[in-house]
C-alpha cells in the first residue's frame, strides 16, 4: 500500500514547535504483525509512506534525515503560499480577523506537488491538520483519511465557558473571533464517500458530527509515545512519596492549577510530611514559593533532557488541567510509565482507563487533599491501581494496534 501523507508540521519522535509527535508515533510500527490479525482488510507486507511537509515546526536536515530513517519513509520539503508566508514572516497576523476562515485553511498545495503526487497512483492521500481541507479537495478522486486529529471548534466552545476567559478581555475577545471562524470551516468540511476523518478524543467526533451532519468522523486512541525501562510499581518504597506536576502553566492549567495549590495550602498540615512534590515546566515560580512557605519540599525543574527519564523518578502524577480537547500526550506518558495519576475530567478523557480502578479523577481540589491523606495508609491498593493504568494504557493505546486502525480506514 502505497500512502501520501501531506502535512504542515514534519512529523518527529515528540511535539517540536507543533503537534509531531502523533504523525511519528502514527507511522513507526506500521509494519509491525504483531496486531495484523485484528485488521486482515489491511495488507501488512509493506505500508511505503511518502511526506510532503510544509515543515513549518522548521526541523533542520540532520532532524529530517533522522526522521526518514527511523520511520522508513521519504520526505519532501515544499514550500506554501507566498501571501501565508509573508503574512507569518511580517508578523501580520492582524490579518486572521478579518479572514473568514483560520489562516491556514487558506494554504493549498501547488499544482506541480499535486501532479507529482498523482503521477505516483497512490493507494491514498493522508492529510494532517484540521485546517487542510482544501488540500484534501485537491485530490477528490482518492480514497482520503483526514486527521485533525481534535477539533479546534469544541475548545473555543469549551473555553466560552470558563469563568476565567471572562476576566481577561483580551482573552475572552480571542476566543469570540475564533469560535465561528473553526465552526465555520468545520461546518463546511468535505463528505463525499472517499473521506473520512479522524480524531483523538470522543467528544471531538461528536461534536463534529452535530456540527457537520454528513461526515464520516472516527475516534481512535491516541498512541503512548514512550515507555522506558519496564518500571517496577511499587508504591512508594521510599518512605515520602514523590509526586509529579508536568506541564507548562499556562492557560490550560491555570485556573484548577491556582485552585490545587491553594488547597494543598490550607491542609498543608495532613500532608505535607509524606510527601515532595516536583513541578516540571515552566511557569510555576509563584506556587513554588509559596507552597516552600506552607512548609512543603518543593523541586521545579524547568526542562528536562530526557522526559521520560524524569518522569520515572516518581510515584504519582496530578494534572490539574482546566481546559482541553483530544487526548493528553503527558497523562499517557505518565500512565504507561507506572505512574498513578490523578487528573481532572479534561486530563484523563479519551485515555482507556476507568476512575478508582487504573486512575483517579477529581471534580475539586478537597477530594486531591482526601485522597492524597489515605495513599500513605494503603499503599498497596494504589498500587495496584498504578499498574492497571499502566496495563490500560500499553494495550488500548499501542502504537502498532492504533497505527493499524488508522491505515485500515483506506480500506473501509
Amino acid at each position: 500500500m502505497k500512502i501520501v501523507l501531506i502535512t504542515p508540521i514534519t512529523p518527529y519522535k515528540e511535539n517540536l514547535r507543533g503537534t509531531s509527535g502523533i504523525q511519528y508515533h502514527l507511522l513507526i510500527e506500521r509494519n509491525k504483525k504483531e496486531n495484523a490479525e485484528c485488521f486482515n482488510k489491511v495488507s501488512l507486507d509493506e505500508i511505503d509512506v511518502i511526506i510532503y511537509t510544509f515543515n513549518n515546526n522548521r526541523l533542520n536536515k540532520q532532524q529530517i534525515e533522522e526522521v526518514e530513517k527511523e520511520l522508513n519513509v521519504k520526505i519532501k520539503v515544499i514550500k506554501q503560499s507566498k501571501c501565508i508566508d509573508i503574512i507569518l514572516k511580517l508578523h501580520l497576523l492582524i490579518v486572521r480577523v478579518f479572514l473568514r476562515y483560520p489562516i491556514f485553511y487558506y494554504m493549498k498545495l501547488k499544482q506541480v506537488y499535486v501532479d507529482e503526487i498523482k503521477s505516483m497512483n497512490p493507494d491514498g492521500i493522508w492529510v494532517y491538520g484540521q485546517d487542510q481541507s482544501r488540500i484534501s479537495q485537491q485530490f477528490k478522486k482518492y480514497k482520503r483519511i483526514h486527521t485533525l486529529p481534535d477539533s479546534e471548534a469544541l475548545y473555543y466552545y469549551r473555553m466560552l465557558g470558563r469563568r476565567f476567559v471572562f476576566t481577561n478581555w483580551k482573552t475572552y475577545i480571542r476566543q469570540v473571533i475564533m469560535y465561528p471562524k473553526y465552526i465555520r470551516m468545520e461546518n463546511e468540511y468535505p463528505y463525499d464517500k472517499n473521506i473520512s476523518y479522524h480524531v483523538v478524543g470522543e467528544e471531538d467526533a461528536e461534536f463534529l458530527r452535530n456540527n457537520n451532519t454528513s461526515i464520516q468522523v472516527f475516534f481512535i486512541r491516541h498512541p503512548h509515545y514512550e515507555v522506558s525501562s519496564f518500571k517496577h510499581i511499587s508504591l512508594f518504597y521510599e518512605q515520602r512519596i514523590k509526586i509529579l506536576i508536568a506541564g507548562r502553566n499556562d492557560l490550560y492549567m491555570h485556573q484548577s492549577a491556582e485552585e490545587l495549590v491553594q488547597c494543598l495550602i490550607s491542609n498543608s498540615s495532613l500532608i505535607k510530611d509524606d510527601y515532595i512534590f516536583t513541578f516540571l515546566g515552566k511557569g510555576w515560580e509563584e506556587h513554588v514559593k509559596t507552597l516552600r512557605m506552607a512548609g512543603y519540599e518543593i523541586n521545579h525543574i524547568t526542562f528536562a533532557p530526557d522526559y521520560i527519564e524524569e518522569i520515572c523518578k516518581h510515584d504519582i502524577q496530578i494534572t490539574p488541567i482546566t481546559i482541553g480537547t483530544g487526548t493528553k500526550g503527558k497523562v499517557l506518558d505518565a500512565l504507561a510509565n507506572g505512574l498513578l495519576v490523578i487528573g481532572t475530567q479534561y486530563a484523563l478523557e479519551n485515555i482507556a482507563v476507568k476512575n478508582g480502578v487504573s486512575c483517579i479523577e477529581y471534580n475539586n481540589p478537597q477530594e486531591v487533599i482526601n485522597i492524597l491523606n489515605d495513599i500513605p495508609n494503603n499503599r498497596h491498593k494504589y498500587e495496584m491501581m498504578a499498574e492497571e493504568g499502566r496495563k490500560c494504557v500499553l494495550t488500548y493505546h499501542n502504537r502498532a494496534k492504533v497505527s493499524h486502525e488508522l491505515f485500515s480506514l483506506f480500506c473501509e
